[in-house]
């Protein structure tokens, strides 16, 4: 009887170890992703690095998520913009569409204004506007090299990469 209590008990403390590993691993796969360490390298002997500035209005969240999508390359910097003319719905469902994309939330260099500004494209307010978002994007981060406002009806473009030489 003293033998089978030994094996019961081995049984018993490998099924239990096995548990609590497959436990360990189970809330590791489930934690937040960690970012990996960024490639990319900014200076005067890399290639240049741009500051995209992409504006739209009311239900231009997907043709701006499209647009960035086109033009996103890990070295850039992103500012997303819908005016004030968008609902606050649309503008959380612009963020949360491009926290899924896991190169953007691996670099995390895009952001979306929460503070929306009336545009009027015909006025001075649009140039407004873009003076702003450069300031915000130099606050954010000033490894960029050239500044570029596109709108949402710019679509499609190409990225750095697929220029030719």
């Amino acid at each position: 009887m003293g033998v089978d209590r030994k094996w019961l008990f081995t049984l018993f403390s490998a099924a239990l170890l096995s548990l609590m590993v497959l436990l360990m691993s189970s809330f590791s796969a489930f934690s937040s992703p960690k970012a990996f360490p960024s490639l990319v390298q900014h200076g005067s002997r890399y290639p240049p690095a741009f500051a995209y500035f992409i504006s739209g209005g009311h239900q231009d969240k997907d043709r701006i998520l499209r647009l960035l999508l086109a033009v996103y390359h890990p070295r850039n910097r992103y500012l997303l913009h819908l005016g004030r003319d968008a609902r606050d719905e649309e503008r959380k469902a612009l963020v949360a569409a491009t926290r899924a994309v896991p190169a953007i939330r691996a670099f995390g260099n895009v952001d979306v204004v929460g503070k929306a500004d009336y545009v009027t494209y015909l006025g001075s307010s649009n140039v407004a506007v873009a003076l702003r978002a450069a300031a915000i994007m130099l606050k954010l981060d000033s490894g960029w090299n050239w500044f570029i406002t596109l709108s949402a009806r710019d679509y499609p473009l190409i990225t750095q990469d697929g220029m030719p030489v």
